[in-house]
């Protein structure tokens, strides 16, 4: 079985914030026929999916960090080429749509968005490699 993707623990955060959310309102919306065991009960469970959206949402994001020091090292060695060979471009819109794809990068992570920020790597790789 692949494993699942930083977006794909991301939403499942979200159902399983939203499952808890709703055994909660269970919760409050019948306290007062609830028995003292069966209110805790029903606490406790609330509580353990509330970590488990927790715990998805935190994996979610350590795998985004993972996916972005991949992006950096690229960003790295590219803006690395760049820096050292841009002068050398003979093409004149191949210099504009580097130049253009540097900007896009930016903005993406200004937005600190990884999916952005990788688009904007890979259109900065493919700028920078088209003949």
């Amino acid at each position: 079985m692949p494993n699942l993707t930083s977006q794909q623990l991301a939403q499942l955060g979200e159902r399983f914030l939203a499952f808890s959310q709703a055994v909660g309102n269970y919760r409050m919306e019948n306290w007062t026929v609830l028995s003292k065991s069966q209110n805790q009960q029903i606490k406790e469970l609330h509580r353990t999916l509330l970590n488990y959206a927790d715990d998805l949402f935190t994996t979610s994001s350590k795998l985004v960090m993972v996916d972005i020091r991949s992006s950096l090292d690229i960003i790295d060695e590219v803006t690395g080429e760049i820096s050292k060979t841009y002068h050398t471009l003979e093409k004149v819109q191949k210099a504009i749509a580097v130049a253009a794809a540097g900007i896009t990068l930016g903005a993406a992570i200004f937005s600190k968005s990884p999916e952005a920020i990788g688009g904007a790597v890979g259109n900065l790789v493919k700028s920078w490699k088209a003949e």
